[in-house]
């Protein structure tokens, strides 16, 4: 059924090879994403961890305001004592900037966390198509298109890529190809 949707000739051991080691890969990859932690996931953790590094800093500052926690903290230096024994001026302002530092560093980072695509397997699937569509061009000079005129270039990807995986949805198929086509085009022009 692929040959015959593909335009690829029945017995063309090397395309089917190829499309074979394509799935392969396309589910390697599909398990490997299920082991990634999402970006929703990884804002909620460092949210959490913000607002303990927030909390932590101010209540510390705060803490510090209050003469008897600073020198229980820093303590009073007497012939029995070294300084070693207890926390320093110098020591305190470190850890004081470390706190500053942590709660600046975990606020930047969770605004730098890029919202990803619905659904895990969005970027595997743009892979997937481009790979089939090269397989395709490769035994038969022919690309894919979305034109009503060449509806077995659509039926190929589309049945290929439910051999991969049946739960990839129909407008995932066609905006990887979409995307695909897109890029031929922007190629074709640069």
């Amino acid at each position: 059924m692929t040959a015959k949707l593909s335009g690829i000739a029945e017995g063309a051991d090397d395309a089917r090879r190829d499309i074979e080691t394509t799935i392969g890969i396309f589910r390697a990859m599909q398990a490997s994403d299920l082991d990634r932690v999402t970006p929703a996931e990884i804002r909620k953790q460092l949210e959490a961890q913000a607002k303990l590094a927030h909390d932590l800093n101010s209540g510390f500052s705060k803490l510090l305001d209050e003469p008897d926690v600073y020198t229980a903290l820093i303590g009073n230096l007497d012939e029995h004592r070294r300084s070693s024994d207890v926390l320093d001026a110098r020591r305190l302002s470190e850890v004081l900037d470390v706190l500053s530092y942590l709660d600046w560093l975990l606020s930047d980072a969770l605004r730098r966390v890029e919202g990803g695509k619905r659904g895990p397997k969005a970027r595997n699937i743009y892979w997937l198509v481009g790979n089939l569509d090269g397989i395709r061009e490769h035994f038969t000079g022919k690309k894919i298109t979305r034109s009503y005129k060449d509806d077995a270039s659509k039926k190929y990807i589309t049945y290929v890529c439910r051999i991969a995986d049946p739960d990839i949805r129909d407008g995932t198929i066609e905006n990887a190809m979409k995307d695909r086509i897109g890029d031929r085009i922007r190629r074709s022009v640069d």
